[in-house]
């Protein structure tokens, strides 16, 4: 039987691991027991600053009979390894996006969470906002009536300096691809869950502005299952970077969300939206990768500890992380090819 409280281990000790801190530090039955980082300074240095222990190595943080749950922050290229590691080791896993860069990996590690009866959760902490779960409700409850378009724009900015402030940054294996990949993944798995399966995509993707292996400017077409069609924009390279937006258009009223905040609510008789309000802090993770809320991130852990307790799934698993990784290595094969890719209903 678990403990009353849960202890975790942080794995990478860079900008996105202070985030999943946060969120253990604010939920009562949540502990960090300790970190581990290749580089053992900033491993220490995360000790300190954090009260935990620095672990000398990740198997040792593995073997350690404390630690319920593992925080993967590792390069994306790592994740599969980390995460597949940790499961062995009988730990549940949360691991940041993408879940991994490979369609293979992701099916590994879904049939070994399955196997152990562990949690697989990936990082998608925008499904957790109070505007995104109106939105959705909005378009499950038909009060657009029939959606006719939905549209992704992700127009980002990251100077050279980003990408050179860490040799994994822009990697093909270590970062799996570039504006749609890294900083694009939030919008393709928000879009696919507020509008269903992508049944289609044709993209175009280049390299304009910055010397990296992968894209900095990507467009796409796309056809949703449900018949809406619809556009994703994703780029590094757009100065001086703007707010993520999304917009849906149906027959009876038009919404659309920037980051995670309702900023147009046209809809017949107004329904569905009285008792909204932008409460959340301004984002601007456009042109700074820091400045994001921990509040997502709050939200997932408490989801992720709820469904370890309780045995429950979680909003966002292995499977659901699975599906923006589908789409965004489909797109990529259709630039290399210049053909549109078919996602078959059955493969999801």
């Amino acid at each position: 039987m678990m403990e009353e409280i849960i202890h975790f281990g942080i794995v990478g000790c860079g900008v996105i691991s202070k985030f999943h801190f946060l969120a253990i530090e604010r939920i009562e039955d949540a502990r960090l027991a300790g970190v581990f980082d290749v580089d053992s300074k900033s491993a220490e240095g995360r000790a300190a600053e954090w009260g935990c222990k620095a672990y000398g190595s990740y198997e040792e943080m593995l073997k350690d009979p404390l630690i319920d749950a593992v925080c993967i922050c590792t390069p994306s290229g790592l994740h599969a390894r980390t995460a597949m590691q940790a499961l062995e080791a009988g730990k549940h896993v949360l691991v940041e996006k993408p879940v991994s860069l490979k369609l293979s990996d992701c099916d590994d590690m879904i049939k070994l969470s399955d196997k152990m009866g562990l949690k697989v959760g990936v990082i998608s902490q925008l499904r957790f906002s109070p505007a995104v779960k109106l939105v959705k409700k909005a378009a499950a409850d038909g009060i657009l009536g029939r959606i006719t378009r939905a549209d992704l724009y992700m127009k980002y900015y990251r100077p050279q300096e980003y990408y050179d402030s860490g040799v994994w940054r822009g990697t093909v294996s270590l970062d799996g691809g570039g504006a749609l990949m890294n900083q694009g993944i939030h919008g393709v798995d928000l879009i696919q869950y507020l509008m269903g399966n992508i049944k289609s995509i044709y993209a175009e993707s280049k390299t304009r502005a910055r010397d990296i292996e992968v894209e900095d400017t990507l467009s796409a077409v796309v056809e949703f299952q449900n018949g809406a069609v619809g556009v994703i924009e994703a780029s590094t390279a757009d100065y001086p970077g703007f707010p993520r937006k999304i917009e849906i258009n149906g027959e009876y009223g038009t919404i659309i969300l920037e980051e995670d905040r309702i900023v147009r609510w046209t809809v017949k008789g107004n329904k569905g939206f009285e008792e909204y309000e932008n409460k959340l802090e301004e984002i601007k993770s456009c042109s700074d990768p820091e400045s994001i809320s921990a509040e997502g991130h709050l939200a997932q852990m408490k989801d992720f500890i709820s469904g370890i307790r309780e045995d429950t799934e979680l909003l966002v698993d292995a499977r659901e992380g699975r599906k923006a990784v589908r789409t965004i290595l489909a797109a990529y094969q259709s630039s290399e090819e210049k053909k549109r890719i078919v996602l078959k209903e059955e493969e999801w």
